[in-house]
């Protein structure tokens, strides 16, 4: 068994604080984690943080990642198939382009998350609303 100690930001919320993970890299399993000194929890984690991360051991409820993007082709209620990124990227600014001219921009609502990559996508998310989509239509679930 390879036991490894890897320190990470939880992806809870946007605090950033410092995590420890006890990983056996030979099952590529989550062990433990413990927090570490970092500048916004100094040692300390909430619930969320010392135990918000089992899931990832669980493959009953984890599917497994998405390598690509998936589009439905032949309309609702299709299969959905893979795609290459180019495709899928020309595909929603199509939709999102005959939507804002159809309905008007405030049809569009864009959401972040503090579970997702940080303050700089949230950032560009509603920076895209305002500026390319032309909305105030913005959520977070922060506000919750």
């Amino acid at each position: 068994m390879a036991i490894k100690e890897i320190q990470t930001t939880c992806a809870y919320c946007g605090a950033g604080c410092q995590l420890m993970f006890t990983v056996d890299q030979t099952a590529n399993k989550i062990l433990d984690v413990h927090p570490t000194k970092g500048r916004t929890n100094d040692g300390t984690a909430c619930l969320k943080g010392w135990y918000g991360w089992d899931y990832l051991n669980d493959p009953q409820i984890l599917s497994k990642r998405l390598r690509k993007p998936l589009i439905r082709k032949g309309g609702k209620g299709s299969a959905l198939e893979e795609v290459e990124w180019d495709e899928a990227i020309s595909y929603t600014a199509k939709r999102l382009t005959e939507i804002k001219e159809k309905y008007g921009p405030n049809a569009i609502m864009c959401t972040g998350s503090a579970r997702g990559p940080g303050n700089e996508a949230n950032y560009i998310m509603q920076k895209f609303a305002r500026a390319a989509v032309g909305t105030n239509n913005v959520d977070h679930c922060a506000r919750i």
